[in-house]
């Protein structure tokens, strides 16, 4: 694979995984089939590729991100109901209540 055209100069680092947070790449069609997959996976990190083909610019860009809070799936970690673990038991919650009022108290 040749290197990637980044800021209108070519650059070859195999070693480097990414070069910058968000990088500008222009390419040739003919090198865009040459490297698809490659260059499919670069978009797919965040990288926006643009493709000069037939005197046209074609753009590819990742779509727009969710946050992983949205993509998250809601999990229930309780076996039980919640209500019965907060109101299981009346003295110990006066205990710590009471506790709770002396140190306010002493503030």
């Amino acid at each position: 694979m040749t290197g990637w055209k980044v800021a209108g100069q070519e650059v070859w680092a195999p070693h480097v995984r990414r070069l910058a947070y968000n990088v500008h790449i222009m390419m040739k069609s003919t090198e865009l089939r040459r490297n698809l997959f490659a260059v499919l996976e670069r978009v797919v990190a965040g990288d926006t590729v643009e493709i000069a083909y037939k005197g046209s610019c074609v753009r590819l860009s990742p779509g727009g991100a969710s946050s992983k809070l949205a993509r998250a799936k809601r999990q229930d970690s309780l076996l039980c109901d919640p209500d019965s673990i907060v109101h299981s038991d009346e003295r110990l919650a006066s205990k710590m209540k009471d506790k709770w009022r002396k140190d306010w108290n002493k503030l």
